[in-house]
């Protein structure tokens, strides 16, 4: 998992990947709130736990792009850590989508 590499990895997964993830979810109608409160659910559930929800986000397709946000993430090392770093990166996901918007508006 990139974003547990101190460097050049982890600053991809917090600026470009990021940004790309925002457009992604965009396109699908998934605003900044629900990818907020899903890092919540990470923090409080773990990847493993958040992986197992029936539907992390509404909608087939925000549910199918999510989840593979998650399978990418979730390695063999499982750790706290590892789950606070993807909330905070769905959070920065989150963010790009909120600035985007109030930039739009």
């Amino acid at each position: 998992m990139g974003m547990l590499l101190p460097g050049t990895a982890r600053a991809a997964m917090f600026t470009d990947v990021a940004i790309a993830a925002s457009w992604q979810a965009q396109e699908l109608g998934v605003g900044p709130y629900p990818l907020a409160f899903l890092a919540g659910c990470v923090r409080s559930l773990g990847m493993e736990g958040a992986l197992q929800l029936p539907e992390p986000l509404i909608g087939r397709e925000p549910t199918a792009l999510v989840r593979g946000w998650l399978s990418a993430a979730f390695g063999p090392s499982r750790s706290i850590a590892g789950d606070d770093l993807f909330a905070q990166w769905l959070e920065m996901v989150a963010i790009l989508l909120q600035t985007r918007r109030r930039v739009l508006r």
